[in-house]
């Protein structure tokens, strides 16, 4: 199939032909038109019909009654050479005729050609659209598929723990009992931690009515022996979560973080617990907030929150305010208003009262600002990073 740039080419050719054509009828019009205007100023010149033997077959001797021979002897050298001119010019005149004739006999080919190719770019262009529209789904695909990895990955972490404690109680069956046996963070061995970072570990504990439960000791801070059951730092954990959620326990254990309301209702119940809460403003400015009594009451209570004794740097006092609350969630309405759900207001799980008089949303959008964002003693001041915890108060 000839190419658009063949069918142009060949346009501009007959063009260019035509126009040779044009001129070559010129030519031989102003020659014959000059040869009558001679021979009436000469004497003797007269003129007669046209010998049709001069003529190009494709002209017609009656159309043109102009004299084509001289009978002027003293005219007879310039005649000839006319003559001859004529002859060539006719000739060429006849294969350029022929020419135009096959050239114009091939324009509906050529019409065709043409109509063919811009169909053929229109379909190529339609598929060029779909094919970018499929791209451009496989990226949302593939986006989908990079959160699932995500996931997975999680859950590898997390069987990667139990194995490696599988294997070390195998290994250590004594420091595997004892480690076993312990239902806090006080006292335990680094050698028997499944994962350790600069602050502390994750380990194996025995939790009442719970079991083995692993959870992260922080061994560091403060003379140590701390549980932690609440960490924001990555924003990568969605604390946006239901009453069963927040029951059992979710997130990281060295990352975003909660250990679970059942777990830590069994760990302070019926204890002397101290609590501490590390902040770091949105500014960089790290709180201290202390309380030397912490304890949170059973399921049946909707694990009312018991806390007092403050002390710290932090701008204010953020969490006494929520004590006597019990936790509220997204679909779980524990506040102290019945029309609305605190919860679901402000994003997160927590032991509202009022939802316009809280003092503090430490489970709230890491990544918002506002309300719904993570703040202290006012939405004005940001947290960028929380952790809790407790111990046996010393």
């Amino acid at each position: 199939m000839p190419t658009l740039t063949t069918l142009t080419t060949t346009a501009e050719m007959r063009i260019s032909n035509g126009i040779i054509v044009s001129c070559i009828l010129a030519i031989i019009s102003a020659a014959v038109q000059h040869e009558e205007m001679r021979c009436k100023a000469r004497p003797g010149c007269h003129l007669a019909k046209c010998d049709p033997g001069l003529m190009s077959p494709s002209l017609n001797a009656n159309e043109y009654p102009v004299t084509c021979v001289r009978t002027s002897v003293q005219d007879g050298e310039e005649y000839n050479e006319l003559k001859r001119e004529m002859q060539v010019l006719q000739a060429a005149f006849a294969l350029l005729n022929d020419k135009k004739m096959r050239l114009e006999g091939n324009d509906a080919a050529q019409s065709k050609d043409i109509r063919s190719l811009t169909t053929r770019m229109s379909t190529l262009e339609n598929e060029n659209k779909k094919t970018t529209s499929e791209m451009e789904a496989l990226k949302t695909q593939l986006s989908k598929s990079d959160e699932s990895n995500k996931a997975l990955l999680k859950e590898l972490n997390d069987l990667r723990i139990k194995t490696n404690d599988l294997e070390s109680r195998l290994a250590k069956p004594n420091t595997a009992l004892q480690m076993i046996t312990r239902r806090n963070c006080d006292g335990t061995q680094l050698e028997s931690a499944l994962a350790l970072n600069d602050s502390g570990g994750v380990f194996n504990l025995d939790i009442p009515k719970i079991g083995i439960t692993n959870v992260f000791c922080d061994f560091t801070d403060d003379g140590g022996n701390w549980t932690v059951f609440q960490r924001r730092m990555n924003g990568d954990v969605d604390f946006y979560r239901n009453w069963k959620d927040y029951v059992k326990g979710f997130g990281d254990l060295q990352g975003d973080y909660w250990m679970g309301l059942e777990a830590l209702h069994q760990m302070t119940n019926g204890r002397n617990m101290e609590m501490k809460i590390k902040m770091i403003t949105k500014k960089g400015i790290h709180w201290i907030s202390k309380y030397s009594n912490f304890r949170i009451g059973p399921a049946s209570d909707n694990y009312r929150l018991n806390v007092s004794g403050y002390s710290g740097n932090a701008t204010g006092d953020g969490f006494s305010h929520h004590n006597n609350r019990q936790f509220s969630a997204k679909d779980a309405d524990h506040d102290a208003l019945s029309s609305v759900n605190c919860a679901s207001d402000l994003e997160a799980g927590w032991w509202y009262g009022f939802c316009s008089l809280a003092t503090s949303n430490l489970n709230g959008n890491l990544n918002k600002t506002g309300v719904k964002g993570i703040w202290w003693n006012s939405p004005f001041y940001l947290l960028r990073f929380s952790e809790m915890k407790f111990r046996k108060r010393l």
